[in-house]
This record gives C-alpha cells, sequence and structure tokens, in this order.
C-alpha cells in the first residue's frame, strides 16, 4: 500500500490500552487525510522533520502525544478544552487558563514551526502535537463538558459492555468505519469535491473548538435521557457515522490546510 497501515495488525496490541482522544484509529485516518493534502513543498518539510516519507510517519506517528502523557504529565490538559455546557461557546480566558487547552497549544506549535530561530527538536516536537492536537480538537467530548469531565464520569451501557460516554465517542464510533486508515481515507476523499474542500478548509482552531462544542451539546448529550442509567442503542456507533466521518474529514482536511501556510 502506498501510505497508511492496516490497523488490524496491531490492533490486538492496542485493545487493552485506556481510549484516548479518537483513539489510534481515529488519528490515523486524520493523518492520512491530511497527508494526502499536503502540497508538494509541504510534503518535503514534514518528511524531513519526521525522518521518513510524510504518508508514512504521520500515520505511525499520529498518536505520539497520547503515548508520551504519562511520561509528560503536563501535556494532559493540552488534549481538550472544557467548553461547559449552557455557555455560548469558547472564551479563553474561561475556558484556557495560562494557554492549557488544545486551542491554545494547536496555536502554539504553529508558532515553533514557523519560527526561524527554533530548534529542529523543537519543530519535530510541534509538528507531532500538531498533527495530533487538530484530530482532538474535532472530537465533540474534546470540547464540551457536562460536569462529567467530557463524558468520561458518565457511564453508558452499550451492548454487553459497560462504558463511559468519552469511550464510546473515542473507540467505538471511529471503529465502526473499520480498522483500515488507508481505505477510510481514500473513501473520504473520493466523495469529497473541491468545492466541499474549499468550505471545510477555514476558521481558526476556537472556530474549530466551538464547532465540537456545539455538535456535542446538540448531536450527543441532546440524545441523552435526563437522568437514570443509559443504555445506547446497540447501533448506536453506526448510527453516529455521519457526525464521526465529517470531524474526522474536516480535521484531516484542516491539518493539512495548516502545514501547508505554516510550509509555504
Amino acid at each position: 500500500m502506498r501510505f497508511g497501515i492496516r490497523l488490524t495488525t496491531i490492533f490486538l496490541l492496542l485493545e487493552s490500552a485506556p481510549a484516548l482522544a479518537w483513539g489510534l484509529e481515529g488519528h490515523q485516518i486524520v493523518a492520512a487525510i491530511a497527508a494526502r493534502e499536503l502540497t508538494p513543498i509541504a510534503r518535503a518539510e514534514v518528511s524531513s522533520l519526521l525522518g521518513g516519507e510524510a504518508d508514512v510517519m504521520m500515520v505511525l506517528e499520529a498518536s505520539w502525544a497520547d503515548d508520551i502523557r504519562h511520561q509528560r504529565p503536563q501535556t494532559q490538559s493540552w488534549h481538550y478544552v472544557n467548553i461547559e455546557l449552557g455557555s455560548r461557546g469558547y472564551v479563553a480566558a474561561r475556558d484556557c487558563p495560562d494557554d492549557n487547552c488544545v486551542v491554545a497549544q494547536i496555536d502554539h506549535d504553529a508558532s515553533v514551526l514557523v519560527d526561524p530561530r527554533a530548534p529542529r527538536q523543537a519543530k519535530t516536537q510541534a509538528l507531532l502535537f500538531l498533527i495530533h492536537f487538530v484530530g482532538d480538537v474535532h472530537q465533540p467530548l474534546h470540547a464540551a463538558d457536562h460536569n462529567d469531565r467530557g463524558g468520561n464520569e458518565q457511564k453508558v451501557r452499550l451492548g454487553s459492555k459497560h462504558l463511559n460516554l468519552h469511550e464510546v465517542w473515542d473507540q467505538d464510533v471511529v471503529t465502526a468505519m473499520g480498522y483500515d486508515s488507508e481505505r477510510i481515507a481514500g473513501d473520504i476523499e473520493a466523495h469529497l469535491t473541491p468545492r466541499q474542500k474549499a468550505q471545510i478548509e477555514s476558521g481558526t482552531p476556537a472556530d474549530w473548538a466551538n464547532e465540537s462544542f456545539m455538535l456535542a451539546a446538540r448531536v450527543i448529550y441532546a440524545a441523552l435521557p435526563a437522568s437514570g442509567s443509559i443504555t445506547l442503542p446497540p447501533d448506536y456507533p453506526r448510527r453516529e457515522n455521519g457526525v464521526v466521518r465529517e470531524q474526522l474529514t474536516k480535521a484531516g482536511l484542516r491539518l493539512a490546510m495548516m502545514l501547508n501556510r505554516i510550509f509555504g
């Protein structure tokens, strides 16, 4: 295959790991979409910083930021932004104190990559974070909170599994699409028109956080009962396929947009 890796080859190694953000599958799909959209100049720069072909390395390193979370606990809050349901949207002073949220970190990583004085190692690290964080901000429950830590404290049942709501949106709604990042990214690309791409490739990290926040409020939380135990329909992951596909598509195209501008 030209790029990406078949997730079935490594899924068994990771199935017991805690779900983080989109999980491995989602982040690899985002990276695979973005890699397809790089300009030749951006592709060369990404390949140089990652030490291999961009198409391959972006997918392989898509979850690097999750892999280091335990070793670097100061990065934990960089993966999300807690915008409380009932608010009107993202407010930096309230939702991102000391720049400890995904919105500020995306901006920070972009600034490192455009800084001609930044050391090469710092640029490589910023690129790895950026690849991951642009995916994170498009996961709706990474941008919304209902006094439940973004769904982490909302217990649900899905089939025979007892999970929390965040886990379902990290993993189950994505794996319902399959385990082959190349195939999924290719299928998404094949159904996008130039006009659709142009409409998606816009906005700022704050805008993207607000989009995710509104999705969480109107699509995820609004569909849950107000109280009591929650049993999700067995086909819940597939029902949400449209939302998941749209968010992964946006993340991939917007990541490519940022990298093309940074290295242009």
